[in-house]
């Protein structure tokens, strides 16, 4: 097993004219909690889409389980981050069209599960995160804490090694945000995954085990919380 779950290697990336990440280099140990903080505009986001394979950087290197994404075939690379990653966005974005329990069986489905066995993993996975009584709910009739919860079992399901979550409290008032936490982080503990979560709640970021601060596209500090 590698001793690392993520690992990047002086990471750039930039919009057109705008430069979001300046060689970046970040480690996660399998298990840890790191939060990515920072004020807006630093790249946080950026960060997290670039060491999740959502947005390919321009130069620097991504290892996931200790494998370079860039030097894997696109269809190695796909099924590495579908089977190793698990990614929970700021809104949930689930599909609209799909009811709970579909959605959070999607990912199963997309690694050729059989359906049966999908829909039991994901009814088992709504249960713990508490809206297994939604099941055949469609987004649009739910709580954006509901949905939440959802997109928490979905990130979660296919058992990876880490999960990335992109100010998931975002959308949610102080106390379900600290709920939400709570989920998450005895979702991931139970299941040894790690954990990279983009923030801008200092109370949030409180319960990681490292703060990573950024500031215009760099790493300004690093401080160990527990």
């Amino acid at each position: 097993m590698t001793d690392l779950a993520l690992e990047l290697l002086r990471v750039e990336y930039s919009y057109r004219r705008d430069t979001a990440l300046r060689g970046v280099s970040l480690s996660v140990k399998p298990g840890e909690v790191v939060a990515i903080t920072g004020p807006s505009g630093c790249g946080k986001s950026t960060l997290l889409h670039v060491a999740a394979g959502i947005l390919r950087p321009q130069a620097g290197a991504i290892k996931l389980m200790g494998r370079n994404l860039a030097e894997l075939p696109e269809a190695d690379r796909t099924r590495l981050r579908r089977t190793q990653a698990g990614v929970v966005l700021q809104f949930g974005q689930l599909v609209p069209d799909l009811t709970l329990l579909d959605n959070v069986a999607l990912p199963l489905l997309l690694e050729g599960h059989d359906r049966a066995s999908a829909r039991r993993a994901a009814q088992e996975w709504l249960e713990r995160v508490g809206v297994a009584a939604d099941a055949d709910a469609v987004p649009g009739e739910l709580s954006g804490g509901q949905n939440q919860r959802a997109a928490v079992a979905r990130a979660l399901v296919t058992g990876p090694a880490i999960v990335f979550a992109d100010e998931p409290t975002g959308s949610l008032d102080s106390h379900a945000g600290e709920q939400m936490m709570e989920l998450l982080l005895s979702s991931v503990r139970t299941g040894g995954s790690a954990l990279v979560l983009v923030t801008h709640d200092n109370l949030i970021a409180s319960y990681a085990d490292r703060e990573v601060r950024l500031r215009d596209g760099v790493i300004q500090h690093e401080v160990a919380l527990s």
